[in-house]
């Protein structure tokens, strides 16, 4: 049990995120929509930070420090071109959606503003779930689970519970589909190279496609003429 109740241990944070993502969850319908994002990302970025200075996340495990470069050069850089190029065939064979800001707030809004938005949105979630990963990784080892391949059933079981959080934070079909789509691809990506950067890269470039593809079904609405 001293791998759910030291406050240095994974199992402990582990818990902490499960009940914290059922709170927020929970929370959602009563806060405000202006906070809503605020309320998801700060959980995301807030939780496994505290955990790191706290001893009780590795940074090595979570791809953040100690990365083999010249494995993630060779192998990684390849499977995130790849899964990039996936994804812009996936976007382009998909139909229009209306998914995310009304017509009037996304077409108000400045580019740069769109593509900021993505690119730190996509760091802060890909962070929480990195989070999930060495947390189940290193609670899966101080249990000493009898199963073949821990790194790889990590893996899948973060993103399982990754999965629930990341649903309630959207409400468009077509979002969540794009959601489901990266955290597979970025999953795929850590399981070789251990490498949070590089799958942040994954995770933004395909919010930038979700994006992209958003501003120009608003271009083409007669409204946003």
């Amino acid at each position: 049990m001293a791998a759910f109740t030291s406050f240095h241990a994974s199992g402990f944070w582990l818990i902490l995120a499960l009940l914290g993502g059922v709170v927020v969850v929970a929370a959602r319908p009563f806060v405000p929509a202006d906070w809503r994002v605020p309320l998801f990302a700060g959980f995301w970025i807030g939780l496994p930070y505290l955990a790191l200075i706290a001893g009780g996340a590795s940074p090595r495990l979570m791809g953040l420090l100690y990365i083999d470069w010249m494995t993630s050069l060779r192998l990684g850089v390849g499977l995130t071109l790849g899964l990039i190029a996936l994804a812009a065939v996936v976007r382009l064979s998909l139909g229009r959606s209306n998914a995310g800001l009304s017509e009037t707030d996304r077409a108000s809004e400045p580019h740069w503003v769109v593509t900021l938005t993505a690119v730190v949105s996509g760091g802060v979630e890909e962070f929480f779930w990195c989070f999930l990963r060495s947390a189940v990784l290193e609670t899966m080892l101080a249990l000493q689970v009898a199963m073949q391949t821990p790194l790889y059933w990590s893996i899948w079981i973060a993103a399982t519970l990754a999965l629930p959080l990341s649903m309630a934070y959207r409400e468009s079909g077509y979002v969540r589909l794009a959601t489901l789509a990266v955290l597979v691809m970025t999953s795929i990506l850590f399981f070789y190279t251990r490498n949070f950067w590089l799958c942040w890269a994954v995770h933004a470039s395909v919010c930038l496609l979700l994006n992209a593809r958003q501003e120009t079904a608003v271009q083409r609405t007669p409204a946003s003429r």
